[in-house]
């Protein structure tokens, strides 16, 4: 007998939620051009799930989709507490629509916490998580690299060059000069930290919150840490 060549198997995924408060396209737009503005390698095809259970009048659909494409996110489905026949129309013109489960209330999580403060929030469901393992990576990583700890520290013994992106699901421990990008906390780790010897950033993001270059003026250059304080990013020198 053949192997099949294709298998289906269910997982778990972490994904922003855009959630309308408006169905004023134009407002829409002019909120997500300023936010992708800040940082469009962040944003660039991250896949977005659009919550429309707090519109009070329908909206086109079709419009927030194409809206959606245009600014270069990926479009996964609408999702929300919405009737029946909302999702049927949905449904009906083609695009998916995503339940939300209801959380076991004996297992151990968090509440929702916001990713990005703005007119149009984006969360994701923080669980906790256990201690977590190093990924040790030795050498440069140059321009153009992706090094991702999955559920580990991500510990570089190098350099990270501009144009690369290190991401870890815990903390980000260089030991070099910090000029790419990094991501701590992917996957919703809130007290996920930064540790560089040399900090010349293009961008830094905890949990999902993040700083640009001109964000780091005060501690440009110098060995640092970047955690979390109350929802706020924050740098401190390390010697």
């Amino acid at each position: 007998m053949a192997v099949a060549s294709i298998e289906f198997k269910g997982t778990s995924f972490t994904l922003s939620v855009l959630h309308l408060k408006t169905s004023n396209l134009a407002a829409i737009r002019a909120d997500l051009v300023s936010k992708v503005a800040q940082a469009p390698d962040f944003f660039y095809l991250v896949p977005i799930l659009v919550n429309i259970e707090k519109l009070d009048v329908s909206i086109d659909y079709q419009a927030v989709k194409t809206l959606i494409e245009e600014l270069n996110f990926t479009f996964v489905g609408f999702t929300g507490s919405v009737t029946n026949e909302q999702r049927k129309l949905i449904r009906k013109f083609g695009f998916s629509f995503v339940n939300t489960t209801k959380v076991n209330t004996s297992q151990k999580v968090t509440t929702l916490e916001k990713v990005v403060t703005a007119k149009t929030d984006i969360i994701v469901e923080v669980p906790q998580r256990p201690l977590y393992t190093d990924k040790v990576h030795r050498g440069q990583i140059r321009s153009g690299q992706q090094v991702y700890a999955k559920d580990q520290n991500l510990v570089v013994i190098g350099s990270v060059s501009a144009g690369a992106e290190v991401i870890a699901d815990g903390n980000i421990h260089v030991y070099g000069s910090l000029r790419g990008r990094a991501i701590a906390g992917a996957q919703g780790h809130h007290k996920a930290q930064i540790y560089c010897q040399k900090l010349e950033a293009e961008l830094v993001s905890i949990n999902g919150n993040y700083w640009l270059s001109e964000s780091m003026e005060q501690h440009w250059g110098l060995p640092v840490y970047i955690h979390l304080t109350d929802s706020e990013l924050t740098s401190s020198k390390l010697i």
